[in-house]
C-alpha cells in the first residue's frame, strides 16, 4: 500500500539517500514532487531553471538551500500514478533511487559526470543493486510488468 504523499517524498528521498547513498554529497537542494499523469516516464531528474509549479513547494526548504555549496536547485519528479494506493512503496523508492543515481553520476546534479549517456550499458540497475537494493528493483520491475498497464488505463 502506498503510504507515499507529496509531504513524505521528500522525506523518503532523505531516507534513502542517508541508507544507500552515503557516500554522494549533497552539493545542491535537492526537492521531490509529484508531477504530471504519465504512464511512461515514472520520474526524471531536472535542473529548476526558474521557480515555476515549486514556488511554495520550496519555501518550506529555503533554509536548507541557503547553506548549500551550489545555489542551482536539482527537481526530481515522479508520475502522479504513484498516488494511487494500489502502488506499493517499493516501486516508489526504487524509482528514487534510479533517480538518485542519476544524480550520484553527475546528470542534473553538481558533482562531476560519470558517463556520457546516463542509462548506458544498464549502469542504473548496476549502481541499485551494488547498493543494496537488487530485491526491491526485482520486486518493482515484476510489480509493473504485472500491473502498471491495467492501473494507468482504468
Amino acid at each position: 500500500m502506498n503510504t507515499c504523499q507529496n509531504t513524505n517524498l521528500q522525506n523518503l528521498l532523505y531516507e534513502i539517500w542517508e541508507t544507500y547513498f552515503p557516500d554522494v554529497p549533497r552539493k545542491n537542494l535537492v526537492l521531490v514532487k509529484y508531477g504530471k499523469f504519465s504512464k511512461q516516464r515514472l520520474g526524471s531528474i531536472k535542473w529548476v531553471k526558474d521557480f515555476k509549479g515549486i514556488k511554495s513547494f520550496y519555501k518550506k526548504f529555503k533554509d536548507e538551500h541557503e547553506v548549500q555549496d551550489d545555489k542551482r536547485i536539482t527537481l526530481i519528479i515522479l508520475t502522479r500514478y504513484f498516488t494511487n494506493p494500489k502502488v506499493p512503496d517499493f516501486v516508489i523508492k526504487t524509482t528514487l533511487a534510479h533517480e538518485l543515481a542519476h544524480y550520484s553520476h553527475g546528470f542534473n546534479s553538481p558533482l562531476q559526470k560519470k558517463y556520457k549517456f546516463p542509462h548506458q550499458g544498464k549502469i542504473i540497475d548496476r549502481e541499485l543493486r551494488k547498493r543494496g537494493l537488487g530485491k526491491e528493483l526485482e520486486l518493482s520491475e515484476k510489480w509493473l510488468k504485472e500491473n502498471w498497464r491495467m492501473l494507468v488505463s482504468s
